[in-house]
């Protein structure tokens, strides 16, 4: 390898030992421009880059291990970090040009159950996640998505097959273990079994509660600070010194199950929007920042940083997932957590605040096994601890706000379809379409656990989810009422 590369390289890796964005990503593109003989650290450079938000350089840093490494093995990284990036088709075309042992018959018919379920090809899915299944009978991932894909009433084979597996399953790691009783629940949940299916969320909860635990003391420290010196004055001050046009990106936020992901689905139905997901690129912005907050964002600006670059840097990083012309929704998992941020520097853009009955949404929280983020909704003690944290930030930031915030109730909105629709598409600035009204004949990639639902038209199934597990949930009314 040239001395220049090496160099390069150092550089890369103090930046990131350092937690530099900036300079990790200027390390990384001056070895992509060079194409460095990096072979399999490109997989490193490239991941770094998908973190940093730039997509496209992520990419074009896994072409580059695929073409200087070599093999299937590294053709399945590039397809893994194409679907990451939203580019699906792209991450299908490669797979599918693969050895179905690669990396193993299981990871590959699971990849590709994954693509097509994000897409809405159920039946193609649950074929591949039976492939998977049957390569590995322990993994409960694939047993998660069976469950997912459809319901399994009581004469469904898939569903006999999966509650047959306990005993396969109790030797499984401890997160397969997790999704096996996660699956379980959702089976006997679809079969109106309510001991039955509590019982399994409970003991998934706890399985995946042990191997990634809730910081209470931290998620609340995080609230605070999220809020914390922010008010009306400062945030016209800030947004006043923006000159680039915000309005592209439109916010929605409100706790998960409250029906954030059918907002979207309506909003990304839009002519004029170019899609929408969890984007969460505020996050990635505020680690420019000392600390994610306002005397954070007022120390960058007085040490010679501008709101413009800021939100400029925003934009970019939306653009590299939505790189086509049109607006966008950014539905991050923890937008309440950047509220300031987001309205200090993006003041022209529109934001929506779900809010869903409190034990209904706890009930849907407590019974999905969320991925990776969201360590609170394992235990019913513990997702009350969060909803209170959210409520207080929901009601500090519709003081603060009132005028940016367009509040829309779960229950109205599938109670009332067109007339909340009409004023979420007001509120966004968009002219009302036909095809909002339907959102879910929208074909588009839906990466979220709403993935089956919002494939259904809007309905009104999920209201008095909880009442039959009212008792089951008492631990959780009780500490939520405690406040």
């Amino acid at each position: 390898m040239a001395d220049s590369a090496v160099a390069l390289l150092q550089s890369f890796v103090a930046a990131l030992n350092r937690r530099s964005r900036r300079d990790a990503n200027e390390a990384g593109l001056a070895l992509l421009a060079m194409e460095a003989p990096l072979r399999d650290k490109w997989s490193l450079v490239a991941k770094v880059l998908q973190t940093n938000g730039e997509l496209g350089a992520a990419n074009e840093a896994m072409a580059l291990l695929v073409a200087q490494v070599g093999g299937a093995p590294s053709q399945f990284e590039q397809a893994a970090l194409a679907a990451q990036s939203g580019r699906l088709e792209q991450a299908r075309q490669i797979v599918q040009g693969l050895p179905s042992n690669v990396p193993t018959p299981a990871a590959n018919a699971y990849f590709l159950g994954t693509m097509a379920l994000n897409v809405g090809e159920i039946d193609e899915a649950e074929g591949h996640f039976l492939r998977a299944l049957d390569s590995d009978p322990r993994l409960g991932q694939a047993m998660l998505a069976l469950a997912s894909c459809r319901t399994r009433p009581a004469d469904d084979p898939v569903g006999e097959q999966i509650l047959g597996s306990a005993e396969v399953m109790r030797n499984a790691p401890p997160l397969e273990r997790a999704q096996y009783h996660y699956a379980a629940g959702r089976i006997r949940l679809d079969r109106r079994e309510a001991d039955g299916a509590f019982a399994d969320f409970r003991a998934g909860g706890a399985l995946a509660a042990g191997e990634r635990p809730y910081n209470a003391a931290a998620d609340a420290a995080n609230a605070v600070q999220s809020r914390e010196g922010f008010d009306a004055a400062l945030i016209e001050r800030i947004g006043g010194a923006v000159s680039v046009d915000t309005s592209d990106a439109i916010f929605v936020t409100g706790l998960p199950r409250s029906g954030t992901t059918l907002v979207e689905q309506i909003l990304a139905s839009h002519s004029a929007v170019a899609g929408g997901e969890e984007l969460g690129r505020m996050a990635v912005v505020a680690r420019d920042l000392p600390e994610a907050s306002a005397s954070g964002l007022e120390a960058w600006l007085g040490n010679g940083g501008s709101a413009d670059a800021l939100a400029r840097l925003y934009l970019h990083l939306c653009r590299e997932r939505f790189p086509a012309r049109g607006r966008f929704v950014d539905k991050g998992l923890n937008n309440a957590r950047y509220m300031g941020l987001i309205a200090a520097l993006l003041p022209r853009a529109p934001i929506v605040w779900l809010r869903r009955d409190p034990l209904d949404c706890a009930w849907s929280a407590f019974r999905t096994y969320f991925v990776q983020g969201l360590e609170w909704s394992w235990k019913l003690e513990d997702i009350a601890a969060h909803f209170r944290l959210e409520n207080e930030l929901f009601s500090f930031w519709r003081q603060v706000l009132p005028d940016r915030i367009l509040v829309v109730d779960y229950a109205r909105l599938v109670c009332e379809p067109k007339e909340q629709i009409e004023r979420i598409v007001a509120h966004c600035g968009l002219a009302p379409e036909p095809q909002v009204f339907e959102p879910h004949k929208t074909a588009r990639v839906v990466a979220t656990a709403s993935a089956t639902q919002v494939r259904e038209p809007i309905n009104r199934k999920g209201l008095g989810s909880s009442e039959s597990y009212r008792q089951h949930l008492r631990p959780f009314s009780e500490a939520y009422a405690s406040a």
